[in-house]
């Protein structure tokens, strides 16, 4: 998940992000912007759709893979009135129409991955960004003839726990800031290293082998879905720690040598639970069972009806 200098959203996955990237003369750097089978093309049950929108006109056309070159609107390809996607794979449609709690809360087949088309759509009057999702489901069942349905399945995860009696966590003094007064992207490069502006929201910065986390009004269930995103796999929030807190950590993605602790796990993993420990007090342990919500795609047509 990626997560979000400013509040949840991503690019590739559904269910919260949006991603900046910036290239500055100290190189690439990452922003993430700011988280019993049910048969049958249902809401989804875990968010309630309360307008049952559609677009009001929408084209679609097949297109080629993405050349980094595309137009680029604002986050998710909405302006007002508008959505807009170009040379976008099936698979993102689908993530941006369920926005799964998790990138691995959603099966479907490989070919959407490698099928690709460019939608442009209007609005219908009254209609928002919140309402995108229903109104892209719709889109795909009507003209790919989308069949999907909900499971929740048992899989193996994580609970994130305190690892020392006093966790390096400051508790938010106050009501998280407007991101409408929030000025920028919340990075500033001074001496040429990218860093956080003091009014930064939530979000993950990458520059280089760097990262930096940081929290602002976030509760423990926040982050554990955060940490979620890394491991591929859930993480339940069993810290105990009622509230709000603002917190930042840093590590590294460099690999650990062959004889350190840990070295057998995936080295992002590692270092990243390393950090969470040492930095903030908190730690994961393994549980199994438990219960995600998966969207399950079980069909849809290559080529959409026609415009």
């Amino acid at each position: 998940m990626h997560r979000q200098i400013g509040k949840h959203a991503s690019r590739d996955v559904g269910t919260r992000y949006a991603c900046l990237t910036l290239l500055l003369a100290t190189g690439l750097i990452s922003v993430s912007m700011s988280s019993v089978a049910q048969m049958g093309n249902a809401s989804d049950p875990a968010q309630p759709v309360k307008r049952d929108y559609r677009f009001e006109v929408a084209s679609v056309r097949l297109a080629g893979p993405p050349t980094g070159h595309e137009y680029l609107a604002s986050s998710e390809g909405y302006s007002p009135g508008r959505f807009r996607e170009t040379n976008a794979s099936f698979g993102r449609l689908v993530f941006q129409a369920f926005r799964p709690k998790y990138s691995f809360g959603m099966k479907y087949q490989s070919w959407m991955e490698s099928a690709y088309f460019t939608v442009n759509a209007t609005l219908p009057e009254g209609a928002t960004k919140a309402d995108l999702p229903i109104m892209i489901r719709h889109l795909l069942e009507d003209r790919f003839g989308l069949v999907y349905h909900h499971e929740t399945r048992q899989m193996d995860g994580y609970e994130l726990v305190v690892a020392k009696p006093s966790p390096n966590l400051t508790k938010s003094a106050g009501p998280a800031p407007d991101p409408s007064m929030v000025k920028g992207s919340g990075v500033e490069v001074k001496n040429g290293v990218p860093q956080l502006t003091k009014d930064a929201g939530s979000g993950q910065l990458y520059f280089g082998s760097t990262a930096i986390w940081h929290g602002r009004n976030e509760a423990m269930k926040s982050l554990a879905s955060d940490i979620a995103e890394k491991l591929g796999a859930p993480v339940i929030d069993a810290t105990g720690l009622e509230g709000e807190y603002d917190y930042t950590f840093t590590f590294t993605k460099e690999p650990p040598s062959a004889s350190e602790p840990g070295a057998d796990e995936p080295p992002a993993t590692y270092i990243l639970l390393d950090a969470l420990q040492k930095q903030l007090g908190l730690k994961v342990q393994r549980v199994k069972n438990v219960p995600v919500d998966v969207v399950i795609i079980d069909s849809a047509n290559k080529v959409p009806t026609e415009n």
